[in-house]
């Protein structure tokens, strides 16, 4: 066997888990969703408790979950509240198996289809769920059109929705900082005072569609209300910060491979010079960056 095989076969089975993990799952359901990391509504106790989002690693693609796990990191250390809280899980499948004991028809899909690691456990990315609010469409919805409105300062912000209006640059910096094109919905909370970014699987994709990620930096490019703390954490987020984020530990529980890691740092730096080129053109009083 070659090498580089042996090394993604030990990179599909061994999962890094969070140092003093501690988690058990009383009760599972299958959403019915067939997906390369299908969806299960989970009952759990420990680091998180209630009720929650699980998904498992399967055959078909077992380290699915990275790009999700990379994008919640990344934002977590960009002092981000946009992303549920996210983390990975080794699980016994004996607990799995228990959890599952009132859907059979999960219990038979998912024990057709998941990966088991050499320890006997199986793969889970625990999310907390946004409870409330609604989906508005990123790209084309109307509530987006006044979001675009105002972050450009074509129109004065409401009082109400500066923070809405906040939280929408900061997806679009997200995204393009990680390179997640094609994002279609964002969640609103109920109050309209925020969004939430929960589907974060296209993060870091090695052949990302450079016409969509040009797409975001002109939209990023017409901006002139920027959140302050987030494009300060960007100035100060280095490679070594980058690294610990994203690889630390073993080479099998890295997240995000050489390539996507750089090319990420390229993008944090566009979006501080850009930053920086509209406080040179407009000054402090036409580029806004609110705290």
């Amino acid at each position: 066997m070659k090498r580089s095989a042996v090394l993604l076969l030990a990179a599909v089975l061994v999962v890094a888990t969070p140092a003093g993990a501690d988690l058990r799952i009383s009760e599972l359901k299958w959403s019915g969703v067939r997906a390369s990391m299908p969806l299960f509504r989970a009952v759990v106790a420990g680091d998180f408790n209630g009720d929650l989002e699980a998904r498992f690693a399967m055959r078909v693609d077992p380290i699915v979950y990275k790009p999700r796990l990379a994008f919640y990191r990344v934002a977590t250390a960009l002092g981000s509240g946009l992303v549920p809280r996210s983390e990975v899980y080794q699980v016994r499948l004996a607990e799995i198996l228990r959890a599952l004991a009132h859907d059979p028809h999960g219990m038979s899909f998912l024990r057709s289809g998941v990966t088991v690691n050499n320890d006997g456990t199986v793969t889970v990315l625990i999310t907390e769920p946004v409870v409330g609010g609604h989906d508005v469409d990123i790209v084309s919805g109307a509530e987006v059109a006044a979001w675009r409105r105002w972050a450009e300062g074509r129109e004065a912000v409401p009082p109400d929705r500066q923070d809405l209006v906040l939280a929408y640059v900061e997806a679009l910096v997200l995204d393009f900082v990680t390179a997640t094109v094609g994002r279609r919905l964002v969640t609103v909370d109920s109050s309209k005072s925020s969004l939430y970014l929960r589907e974060n699987g296209g993060a870091f994709n090695e052949r990302a569609d450079p016409r969509g990620l040009d797409s975001i930096l002109t939209q990023l490019k017409r901006v002139n209300r920027f959140p302050k703390r987030l494009i300060d954490r960007l100035r100060a987020f280095d490679r070594a910060e980058a690294d610990s984020t994203l690889r630390a530990g073993a080479f099998t529980s890295w997240l995000v491979a050489t390539r996507p890691l750089s090319e990420m740092m390229e993008r944090r730096r566009a979006i501080v010079s850009l930053v920086d080129a509209r406080l040179a053109e407009l000054g402090e009083a036409g580029l806004v960056l609110v705290p």
